[in-house]
């Protein structure tokens, strides 16, 4: 990584960060097209998060989706009203609540899983080989990238 710094200045570095941000924006656009329809992106990230979290306590769900407590509850109450999760006493502390996915929201969760797999498939058939290959090359660095990132979300 630090070889490949020396070699950008300062504009490039900006140039390639703007670059690869438009592109992931619009890779995730043209994923939410191919997703479930009746369901708004914040629901869909809060019911993820649950899904790898529960059960989880509000508290916690708020923090790691890095909004607030109130905007979290108008969005629980909104995938509750849609019987995506469900709440349940903590058997620890019957003052807490804790939030686990519905089966109807796993079934939602499948879907959309396999709907953008599927559209990344059908993306992937169509581009050049060569261009396939050094995509599929690139995805340790992505990983790494959505790791950095992600490490620094929690820093702030």
């Amino acid at each position: 990584m630090a070889a490949a710094k020396t070699f950008l200045t300062t504009t490039d570095e900006e140039s390639a960060a703007a670059a690869l941000r438009v592109t992931i924006v619009r890779i995730y656009r043209a994923l939410r097209l191919s997703t479930t329809a009746g369901v708004t992106p914040s629901q869909v990230s809060v019911l993820f998060r649950v899904e790898q979290s529960e059960p989880v306590r509000m508290g916690v769900l708020a923090h790691l989706e890095r909004i607030t407590p109130a905007t979290l509850s108008k969005v629980i109450d909104s995938l509750e009203a849609l019987e995506l999760v469900e709440r349940e006493t903590d058997p620890l502390d019957g003052r807490v609540t804790l939030i686990r996915v519905s089966p109807s929201g796993r079934q939602l969760i499948e879907t959309q899983r396999a709907a953008t797999t599927h559209a990344l498939e059908v993306a992937l058939a169509k581009m050049e080989d060569t261009q396939r290959d050094h995509l599929l090359e690139s995805l340790p660095a992505l990983e790494e990238l959505a790791e950095i990132l992600l490490a620094h979300g929690e820093d702030s």
